[in-house]
């Protein structure tokens, strides 16, 4: 049972939850890195940079990033800010001082970060944002499930003694103890072996000792028929994370042999986490790239396509079902193609978070408009028979400027209202932050497709993370793109030039342009 003595921290919960959510949409979601995986990753650049796979620029740019995010940082001392402002101050170089620094202070934070958090909650000092975005990105970065999490909280939520925000983290610092990365076997199954399956080389189970293996460990064997497996081991936090790795391992396998034999492993549906009561399915949870606007277009199957957009699109689906390193690589490759100045390839991050950015508005309003209308339809009788979101955002925004919208049941929902209204009455400052950390998310992208491209790393330590905050920001914005492309004939680069001038001139003496930011003038 939560005692949460405070709306600041009712939210801020209702946030954290939402985070962890199988079912939030892309202006709901997690968009950046934590905090600790920050320093990790400014720590690898250095290196990058040193070997030539990263530019002096991109280094700076991660390097100005976390000082900007430490020097608001509850849960850093005022000499740790000090500490590392001093080491960002110039460019670190590898294996120089600020270098080994930049790590040691690592180590130190992330040893008791949550801790940390703790006592800025129990002294009052926190935003529920800021809070739930920093302490989410943080366990997602450490490795855990979101389903684990998800779980995790809901049965701590639903536990009869009651718990605080501040003794929450607490707990959740106990987690990560108490949950460290460790190994686990996994079974992988192939309904059938080609010829040159290299089972004298690999530790291969044959039909028979599949049934064995997994009867052993107390799974259900109906219906399997594996003609043999493979037991792989791999780290982890918890057991969906395994099974989760272990299908990034089984990707790699396949490709080595479609590669080898000229056709991929057919697999079974299902891996087996040793010690796990249940099997987990092999494909892997949505990344959440949605183009919709191929849907409602009706332009799945068209033809006469724009020959630029539709290659981008193409490229683009690697971002949603590809094993990690092809997903960022084609990921890039679609906003690149599209988006990129010719003298600047990184400039497109900046272009697309622009984009997105015009699109949140109205994104988060028709959202609410829905849900509004659904629950209170006297109170919000004015939605009723408006089918254009262009409208609907419009109605919402008015009531909510003018305070007439009712007490949302859901805390997130008021969390939503309270961050519209916030953007609403004062939109530039506000839309240029959200600019901002999306536009973070995108140069990480560019980031991690020239380790994978130029230094043959598949292993750097933000890949996983970079892909969790992309996926569904890299959708919308190829939504809006294709939206202009057909519905206006506007082309990338001019869609951009309009919402930068959106962007530059919105001000809080019209706050309902805020819907209308990538509409034709």
């Amino acid at each position: 049972m939560l005692n949460l003595v405070n709306h600041a921290q009712q939210t801020a919960f209702a946030r954290l939850h939402e985070f962890f959510s199988d079912q939030k949409h892309w202006y709901r979601s997690l968009w950046g890195i934590g905090t600790v995986l920050a320093m990790d990753e400014l720590f690898e650049a250095c290196s990058a940079m040193k070997q030539g796979h990263l530019s002096e620029g991109s280094v700076k740019r991660i390097a100005s990033s976390l000082q900007r995010r430490v020097g608001l940082h509850p849960a850093f001392t005022a000499a740790e800010k000090q500490l590392l402002a001093e080491q960002v101050r110039h460019v670190p170089r590898a294996e120089g001082v600020a270098h080994f620094i930049i790590r040691e202070l690592c180590q130190r934070v992330s040893s008791d970060y949550l801790s940390r958090w703790a006592a800025a909650v129990g002294q009052g000092n926190f935003r529920p944002e800021h809070f739930a975005r920093h302490v989410g990105a943080h366990l997602l970065d450490a490795g855990f499930s979101t389903q684990f999490l998800r779980d995790w909280i809901a049965s701590r939520r639903d536990e009869p003694e009651p718990i605080t925000l501040a003794e929450l983290c607490e707990a959740l610092q106990d987690v990560i103890r108490s949950n460290p990365t460790r190994p686990f076997s996994v079974l992988i199954a192939v309904k059938s072996m080609a010829q040159a399956s290299g089972a004298s080389h690999a530790p291969w189970l044959r039909a028979a000792a599949v049934t064995q293996w997994l009867r052993q460990h107390a799974f259900d064997t109906t219906g399997v028929r594996a003609a043999a497996a493979m037991v792989v081991t791999v780290t982890a936090r918890d057991e969906i994370g395994a099974a989760i790795a272990a299908r990034n391992e089984s990707d790699r396998y396949s490709a080595r042999a479609l590669l080898a034999t000229g056709k991929p492993l057919d697999l079974l549906p299902s891996v087996w986490v040793r010690g796990s009561a249940k099997e987990y399915s092999i494909k892997a949870s949505s990344r959440g790239v949605a183009v919709n606007e191929l849907f409602r277009g009706n332009r799945i199957f068209a033809s006469g396509v724009s020959q630029d957009v539709d290659a981008a699109l193409e490229l683009l689906a690697h971002l949603e079902n590809s094993s990690p390193p092809a997903a960022i690589a084609g990921g890039w490759g679609a906003i690149e193609g599209l988006l990129a100045d010719p003298s600047d390839r990184a400039s497109a991050a900046d272009n697309l978070a622009t984009l997105v950015t015009c699109s949140f508005p109205r994104a988060e309003l028709t959202a609410l408009s829905r849900r509004a209308e659904r629950i209170y339809p006297a109170e919000c009788a004015e939605l009723v028979g408006i089918e254009v979101n262009r409208e609907r955002s419009r109605v919402l925004a008015k009531m909510i400027l003018e305070n007439r919208l009712p007490v949302m049941p859901s805390v997130a929902d008021q969390a939503a209202v309270a961050r519209m209204r916030k953007l609403l009455l004062n939109p530039h400052p506000e839309l240029q932050t959200i600019k901002e950390l999306i536009a973070e998310s995108f140069h990480r992208l560019y980031r991690q497709r020239n380790l994978i491209l130029h230094g043959g790393r598949l292993d750097s330590v933000a890949l996983h993370a970079s892909l969790r905050t992309v996926a569904k920001l890299a959708g919308a914005g190829m939504d809006r793109i294709t939206h202009a492309q057909y519905e206006q004939g506007i082309r990338p680069l001019e869609l951009v030039a309009k919402a930068n001038m959106a962007l530059a001139i919105i001000d809080k003496s019209s706050p309902l342009q805020c819907v209308d930011l990538l509409e034709p003038r």
